[in-house]
């Protein structure tokens, strides 16, 4: 009403700044909403003297309310006032409003008020064409999205692009919010390229983190992992791996050279892998040499593969002597096995044996 607004008159602008709630003298009248606690007194009290940004001046007490705009301290109080708000929420320019009150109302503990603005932001019209601004403006609220609903990890579930998930890695960090930070180092994991391999190894480096949160420390390895693989892969072809680690500036070639040197430290050689494939199923083509085990526990090595449906002429397999033959198969192996040759199957077993 506009007696309670001469009451406690707001002096502030509309962004997040320094917003003034001023006590004038005299009672007022008895509060008829379903708040029936003196809100604006709670302020003045012990929290105003918690914050310690109370002050006396000429025309009473003035209680400074530092990050919140003078429209959101008037939501506020028209809704301890005078019921239940109507927020708008159709477009981005809405948004800093429900945030801003939001944060006045956990920090004073009108839950009517947050169940109201939680339910309002959930409404909002999130999409792919306005997430990257909408990241932008919650960002400045990121303590107060940290549940799995939240806007921002809606933002994430609507994020596919390696700039809009980068920036979500960083508000997560900045707001402890480990689920999003974790979410969106998962999501990059398959937007690992030649051309971002170096930014986003920094990215996944899990000693800038700080953090000991599970999900967090595997999302980092994992992406750091990608990362090793696809220098690995590069280096299969000696022309193009020139190309891309020529002309490094000075944090990039660091880059490198960590990545070098976590390459020697996890790289197999026999299963040619960053991550060690022992006693993993055989399931694609092999480099020659390589030493496998059997399902029934022999051991030996793959001295060849063929094409599906390629006639080929095995030799040393018969057990009674007779010439070899000439056959028709399907996806199978030529193993070495007890310093004889084997035929196997395609449904056959055959396991790395990198031990």
């Amino acid at each position: 009403s506009e007696f309670r607004q001469m009451l406690y008159p707001v002096a502030g602008s509309d962004h997040a700044d320094n917003t003034e709630l001023c006590q004038g003298f005299g009672e007022h009248p008895n509060n008829n909403s379903e708040n029936k606690k003196d809100w604006v007194s709670l302020i003045y009290g012990e929290t105003g003297e918690k914050l310690h940004h109370e002050k006396k001046t000429d025309i009473g007490t003035v209680l400074e309310l530092p990050n919140t705009s003078a429209e959101a301290v008037q939501a506020m109080l028209q809704f301890i006032y005078g019921g239940q708000n109507k927020f708008p929420v159709q477009d981005l320019h809405q948004l800093p409003l429900l945030l801003s009150t939001m944060k006045l109302a956990q920090l004073y503990k009108i839950q009517g008020l947050q169940d109201l603005l939680e339910s309002t932001i959930a409404s909002f019209p999130l999409s792919t064409s306005n997430v990257k601004d909408v990241i932008q403006v919650a960002a400045d609220y990121a303590d107060l999205c940290m549940s799995p609903t939240s806007l921002l990890m809606r933002c994430l579930n609507l994020s596919y692009n390696q700039t809009t998930l980068t920036t979500l890695v960083g508000v997560g960090k900045q707001s402890n919010n480990t689920g999003l930070v974790a979410g969106a180092l998962t999501r990059l994991r398959c937007r690992v390229n030649d051309q971002n391999l170096w930014h986003l190894a920094r990215l996944g480096d899990i000693d800038d983190f700080g953090s000991d949160d599970q999900d967090v420390v595997k999302a980092a390895r994992e992406l750091q992992t990608r990362c090793l693989e696809r220098l690995a892969d590069l280096m299969r072809f000696p022309k193009k791996f020139a190309r891309v680690t020529a002309e490094l500036d000075i944090e990039d070639n660091q880059t490198y050279k960590k990545l070098m040197r976590l390459m020697d430290e996890l790289f197999c050689e026999n299963c040619e892998s960053v991550i060690c494939k022992n006693g993993k199923v055989v399931e694609e083509e092999v480099k020659q040499g390589t030493k496998v085990i059997m399902g029934n526990g022999d051991k030996g090595e793959i001295i060849g593969t063929q094409e599906s449906r390629k006639k080929i002429k095995l030799e040393g397999i018969s057990s009674n002597g007779a010439s070899p033959d000439s056959i028709k198969v399907e996806q199978r192996l030529l193993l070495k096995i007890n310093d004889g040759t084997r035929l196997c199957d395609s449904d056959s077993e055959v396991f790395y044996d990198c031990s």
